[in-house]
């Protein structure tokens, strides 16, 4: 469940916000950025739970 949580990033988290005003985004390079990356770890973590579950 985390890792298909993990993959679309809503406006309305208090991450977004603070993560925008901290490295001085605008909200689209904030969200191109932020989107981008839980997106990438989302996929990278999916296949790792999946062997995980596989082997215990």
């Amino acid at each position: 469940m985390a890792a298909g949580s993990l993959f679309a990033l809503h406006v309305n988290s208090n991450f977004f916000w603070m993560f925008k005003s901290l490295l001085g985004l605008s909200t689209t390079g904030a969200l191109k950025s932020l989107t981008t990356v839980t997106a990438m770890a989302s996929l990278v973590s999916l296949p790792a739970i999946i062997l995980l579950g596989m082997t215990v």
